[in-house]
């Protein structure tokens, strides 16, 4: 197996090849690797990725014959050796972002910042945080980089302790700890416990853990690695010049750095600032908050033609929280464009919080100035009752059958929602 993980990296340093395991997205000299799920055998799709110029492909069945076809007894197996070959071979610090909100924008916001202070840097794929999803952003990680930044999620006990036992890294970062996807957890204290074993790691350099609720307090084990910091007692304060002026006070001393022009979340530019001071001697703090990141990590703009017109999408179809959510439909209502309409998918994993947030939630956006609002889901078709004001559909199926109706008024349309809502199929049929 060691000849076939050397075989990959000789590829890869040769053709910059990215490794996939959706025949779909496959560009010449690309590595294919077929994986099986409940619903269907990867593997099949080998001969398609060799077809679209994949320099060879991984599977499982002995049944496919192929000269650029390797077969190998198990790739769940081959998948956690590689992974261990790799990190094992990295020469590197590894990053470790984590929380309930604001993970994926804080991680893009690190690799930039890192990446423009000269320290050549590698991140994980968008919002790519289960074991899956990291194990693929490791098999695709530039191992000559200084730093390697990965996002980890999870959404029931014991996930935790299986990614941090892969990566082991060397500083963690928690954003913060809500209730906002409690789901499957017993009760915070449960989900509390669950989301520390970030810092578990055996290869702890230093942590930093923002948390509001100050009644939890962290094993004495950890503290001595572990900073503890919560935001909202450190008086945050934001003045717009050429740049944003993000000026903060913390242990009696007041800190000041500087966001992009337009840049907006304070809070992400004063906790990267932070978490970086833990291992970073000196660093630019000019530009500390890339408002690109936004871009990068939380969506997509897609441009569609339909009937001639150049419709806008504002893509956030494969995740979000309460907080997430909240934060990026203002962001959207605060843009100077016309013709809104936002598309918002319920949010799953909230467990007997489910009516509080939905409810919340609708009574936020009444507050926005677009009033074309869509809500998909069953949870919030069950409040359509008391809010007569919007249009609720039980799934994205019954709301493409009537959409024809939106898309002749909306010119800039916000799509939000749990990936689970199927969103991206409700954009796909914006043509």
């Amino acid at each position: 197996m060691q000849n076939i993980f050397k075989k990959i990296l000789q590829t890869k340093n040769k053709y910059n090849s990215t490794i996939l395991f959706d025949s779909r997205l496959i560009k010449k000299n690309d590595i294919f690797i077929g994986i099986r799920s409940n619903n269907r055998d990867g593997s099949f799709f080998a001969s398609d990725a060799i077809k679209k110029g994949a320099v060879f492909a991984i599977v499982d069945n002995n049944k496919l014959v192929h000269e650029n076809i390797i077969f190998i007894n198990d790739v769940q197996s081959f998948i956690k050796k590689f992974t261990k070959f790799l990190l094992k071979l990295y020469d590197g610090k590894i990053i470790a972002i984590s929380g309930s909100v604001g993970k994926t924008t804080t991680k893009e916001n690190i690799f930039h910042i890192l990446n423009n202070n000269n320290l050549k840097t590698y991140r994980s794929f968008k919002n790519f945080n289960n074991v899956l999803g990291l194990q693929f952003s490791i098999m695709n990680m530039n191992i000559k980089s200084k730093f390697a930044v990965f996002e980890l999620g999870i959404n029931a006990p014991k996930e935790m302790d299986n990614l941090t036992k892969i990566l082991q890294p060397h500083y963690s970062l928690l954003t913060s700890i809500e209730d906002s996807h409690i789901g499957n957890f017993k009760n915070f204290s449960n989900l509390f416990a669950n989301k520390i074993k970030i810092f578990n790691s055996r290869r702890l350099i230093k942590g930093l853990m923002n948390i509001r609720n100050e009644d939890f307090q962290l094993p004495k084990i950890i503290t001595k690695k572990v900073d503890i910091v919560n935001l909202e007692n450190l008086d945050i304060k934001t003045s717009k010049k050429n740049f944003f002026d993000i000026t903060f006070k913390i242990k009696d001393t007041y800190q000041k750095i500087y966001s992009d022009k337009g840049g907006i979340f304070s809070e992400t530019a004063v906790l990267s600032f932070l978490f970086l001071k833990l291992f970073i001697k000196k660093f630019s703090n000019k530009k500390f908050f890339y408002k690109e990141a936004i871009l990068d990590s939380r969506g997509n703009i897609i441009n569609r033609i339909y009937k001639n017109k150049i419709i806008r999408v504002y893509d956030h179809s494969y995740n979000a929280s309460p907080y997430s959510l909240k934060k990026q439909i203002t962001y959207f209502d605060n843009l100077k464009v016309t013709k809104k309409l936002c598309i918002i998918g319920s949010i799953k994993e909230l467990g007997n919080h489910t009516e509080k947030y939905h409810c919340a939630l609708i009574e936020d956006i009444k507050a926005l100035k677009v009033k074309r609002i869509i809500f998909i889901g069953e949870e919030f078709y069950k409040l359509r009752s008391s809010h007569k004001t919007f249009s609720f559909y039980k799934s994205y199926k019954n709301y493409i059958k009537v959409m024809k109706k939106d898309l002749e008024f909306g010119k800039n349309i916000f799509v939000m929602g749990s990936r689970l809502n199927n969103l991206d199929k409700v954009i796909q049929n914006i043509c």
